[in-house]
């Protein structure tokens, strides 16, 4: 959104929510974790570009942790044990193949792609560290689609059911999990569409209804790229809403601290959707970056949205954290 609303915080201190707090050392923790597996299992790497993925993914763990560590000091939170140095061992077990270890750190990024995904969504009083758990989760979520591409190249990655039509093709496009996230996300910006057509006649702040205006024209133009997905992969569109709402309500009824409230919760709401489908679009790559992309963009109007609510008063931010004597 294109509106600069926000003011400069002059506070001589930063603060940390409880919610931000738990982010902070549950990352750190996780981060530890990722350290130790990562190290353990590239004794056993065959594939030498298995190899230098593990080895880039581990070096982007060490220098987050580094970060996060100095974070956790300069707020006074209590970290969690330290794995060691490293891990090295010559033991040959034939049972841990490349596949197998694939397989495991496959498991163990998409578990902290969605802890990452979450922390920047609970983030809310501090806004530059919800900026710098923002950069992690997109690093993140760059290093996950290097690993996804080397597991389909090698033939690893289990592909769900193609979708099928009753056009014959000579390729399978899209998957049954596609083909729902296609139909999932029209679904939902329908909704999001009418929901802020119906909150702009009861808008009393000029600010909250350019902005909700503004809202508008981009679920306009994010649903006209993916009706012509759905259009293009014989997809079954739901249902749209009516083209103009009439509401015999009187607006004093409707409070704009309400309306941003059930706004945010459905961009909210929005992003943990669009990882779902970045996350099940394995057969078709340009869907997969459309969903990528749409998840960008949603991120960015979040935190502006969570910015633009403190600065009325509007956000729900959970207890501030005390930090210990």
């Amino acid at each position: 959104m294109g509106i600069s609303i926000f003011k400069r915080n002059n506070s001589p201190k930063e603060q940390l929510d409880v919610s931000s707090t738990h982010n902070l050392w549950d990352l750190l923790r996780a981060r530890y974790d990722s350290i130790e597996a990562t190290q353990m299992l590239r004794n056993f790497v065959h594939d030498k570009d298995l190899d230098i993925l593990l080895g880039m993914f581990l070096k982007h763990f060490q220098t987050q942790t580094e970060q996060l560590e100095k974070e956790a000091k300069n707020f006074k939170i209590k970290v969690p044990s330290r794995p060691v140095i490293d891990i090295k061992t010559s033991t040959n077990i034939d049972e841990i193949t490349d596949k197998f270890i694939y397989k495991r750190v496959y498991a163990d990024m998409l578990a902290e792609m969605l802890s990452l995904n979450s922390s920047v969504r609970t983030t809310l009083t501090n806004d530059r560290l919800r900026s710098t758990f923002k950069s992690y989760l997109l690093s993140h979520v760059s290093d996950f689609e290097l690993l996804y591409k080397y597991g389909k190249l090698k033939g690893w990655e289990e592909v769900a059911p193609a979708y099928k039509t009753t056009k014959p093709a000579e390729k399978e496009l899209i998957s049954t999990s596609e083909a729902y996230h296609i139909w999932r996300n029209i679904s939902d910006r329908y909704i999001q569409s009418q929901l802020t057509d119906f909150f702009l006649g009861f808008a009393h702040d000029l600010e909250f209804k350019a902005i909700l205006k503004e809202g508008a024209k981009v679920i306009s133009k994010q649903l006209k790229l993916i009706e012509s997905k759905a259009l293009n992969f014989e997809v079954q569109l739901p249902e749209r809403p009516p083209s103009s709402l009439v509401t015999p309500i009187d607006p004093e009824n409707l409070e704009d601290r309400f309306m941003y409230q059930i706004i945010f919760k459905g961009i909210d709401d929005s992003i943990d959707l669009h990882l779902r489908a970045i996350i099940a679009t394995l057969r078709n790559d340009p869907l997969r970056k459309i969903f990528l992309n749409l998840y960008n963009e949603e991120l960015n109007i979040h935190d502006n949205f969570i910015k633009y609510g403190k600065m009325k008063g509007w956000a729900l931010v959970p207890p501030i954290y005390i930090e210990p004597n």
